[in-house]
């Protein structure tokens, strides 16, 4: 008798085991299958960003010609709209424009914030920090010495490049940056070295400086990092670091400065550059660096000079003379040098 009920004992308790063991098993299974469908979503996110170079190249070229624009509205809206106020009111759009487009990816994006966060910070800063300085720096020192400072980016990313990532160029690719800096001279001085001669330099040339580096550890950082979120949020998440970050500037520069003069030729100029420079431009050079790497992107920066030369010659009734056009050829041929493989 005692023998069958250990006998029944023993039965039920194989019989719970068994069960047991198919729990787990179950339970095993749906992880594993859950660790697939998360892995399969991160490949599908990251190639979702990643494009061809010959697509990635069209973008830069599409973003300095934003760019230039911005330049030229920054300008424009000087008088009425002072550097940080115009800064400031261009991320707050940004990020209000965005946010109907991202607010469904948010709660996903902060339950994975730990690990993209320490990432995304620096990045955002480095972003917000270099658009502040260039935009200061213009209102401080001539266009001259701005565009030279400006066409030393493809340098200084390659040299950030080297010392973070250890990535060496080829003397090629380090020609082809010489030759498109050359191009740029050729184009700021008309051809004439006494101009060059006669340059002076100010400390708005080291806001300008500043905003070469930080655009430089922005673009070795963004396509060094791989735990970052779609390009929406990721540009979501940089506006709202730059409309806190300059928040209390902006407070600042209006209480012991001058404030911001609301027109329609500054509301203008904010529209244009939250659209144009910081949407649209911010986007296609995210995109273009995750899949071209920061140096080969950073030489389409002298691009603008370029496109500066032609967006004056359309809206401004400049004229076209020969340095223009040796300058561009000098450019062109330079950034084809350094993008080739």
């Amino acid at each position: 008798m005692a023998n069958d009920k250990r006998s029944g004992h023993d039965c039920v308790c194989r019989k719970g085991s068994r069960g047991f063991s198919a729990i787990l098993r179950r339970h095993a299974a749906a992880d594993i299958d859950l660790s697939i469908r998360r892995r399969g979503c991160a490949a599908r996110q990251v190639n979702a960003r990643m494009v061809s170079h010959r697509t990635a190249y069209a973008l830069l070229v599409l973003t300095m010609a934003l760019w230039g624009g911005a330049i030229v509205t920054a300008r424009g809206v000087y008088d009425i709209a002072p550097p940080v106020a115009l800064t400031f009111w261009r991320w707050l759009l940004a990020m209000v424009l965005l946010l109907p487009f991202v607010w469904r990816k948010l709660p996903s994006f902060w339950a994975d914030s730990n690990r993209s966060l320490s990432a995304l910070l620096p990045l955002s800063c480095a972003m917000v920090l270099g658009t502040t300085l260039s935009v200061t720096a213009v209102n401080f020192t001539t266009a001259i010495n701005a565009t030279i400072i400006n066409a030393a980016q493809a340098a200084m990313t390659a040299l950030v490049a080297f010392v973070v990532l250890q990535e060496r160029l080829v003397a090629r690719q380090i020609f082809g940056i010489a030759l498109a800096f050359t191009g740029i001279l050729v184009m700021v001085f008309r051809g004439d070295i006494a101009l060059l001669r006669s340059i002076e330099f100010n400390w708005g040339d080291l806001l300008m400086l500043g905003a070469i580096v930080s655009w430089a550890f922005y673009a070795v950082g963004l396509h060094r990092e791989r735990h970052l979120p779609s390009g929406d949020v990721l540009l979501f998440v940089i506006s709202v670091t730059g409309t806190f970050m300059l928040l209390p500037f902006y407070v600042l520069e209006t209480a012991f400065w001058r404030g911001f003069v609301p027109s329609a030729e500054a509301l203008g100029g904010i529209v244009y550059l939250s659209v144009a420079s910081t949407l649209a431009a911010v986007y296609f050079w995210n995109v273009a660096i995750r899949s071209v790497g920061a140096s080969r992107a950073s030489v389409f920066v002298n691009l603008l000079p370029v496109f500066g030369a032609i967006f004056a010659m359309q809206f401004l009734g400049e004229r076209l003379y020969v340095f223009h056009v040796a300058g561009a050829v000098l450019v062109f041929v330079g950034i084809v040098m350094a993008v080739r493989r």
